[in-house]
C-alpha cells in the first residue's frame, strides 16, 4: 500500500515540478496534438486551456513555423533521437526552444517543447 501512495504522490508532484522550473513546457503527441502545458508556458507563449486536445498547427500564425515543426516531427517519426535547439522571436522577445522526442520502447509517443526567454538564460542564477 505504501508503494501505491508513493506513486500517487509522484503523480501529484509532477505538475507542481513542471510549474516550478521557470521553463515553459508543452507536451505534444506524435501527430501534433497539444496534450499539456505548464503555467510558465501560459505566461510566455500562446497557451490556453481550450488548446488542449487540438492540433498545434492551429495556433501558429506563420506558415513557416508549421513547416518547421512538421520537419522536426517527421525526423522524430523516422527515428531521430536527438533534440532540436533553435531561437525564435514569435512575440517580440527572443526565445530559446528545445524540442525533444518522447519515446517508449523505441516508439515515438510525442515530444516535449521547453522554452526560455533569452534574457532569462543570460541572467541565470549564480550560486
Amino acid at each position: 500500500m505504501a508503494e501505491k501512495k508513493s506513486i500517487d504522490s509522484i503523480k501529484d508532484m509532477l505538475p507542481l515540478a513542471m510549474d516550478s522550473m521557470g521553463v515553459a513546457i508543452t507536451i505534444i503527441d506524435s501527430k501534433g496534438t497539444m496534450l499539456y502545458y505548464n503555467k510558465h508556458a501560459e505566461k510566455i507563449l500562446d497557451r490556453k486551456p481550450e488548446y488542449i486536445g487540438k492540433d498545434i498547427h492551429l495556433h501558429h500564425s506563420k506558415t513557416a513555423t508549421n513547416e518547421k515543426f512538421d520537419r522536426m516531427l517527421k525526423e522524430f517519426q523516422t527515428g531521430r533521437t536527438d533534440a532540436f535547439h533553435y531561437e525564435a522571436e514569435p512575440y517580440g522577445e527572443v526565445i530559446h526552444v528545445t524540442l525533444t522526442p518522447i519515446r517508449k520502447d523505441g516508439v515515438l509517443l510525442g515530444c516535449v517543447q521547453a522554452v526560455q526567454l533569452k534574457e532569462d538564460t543570460i541572467k541565470g542564477s549564480k550560486i
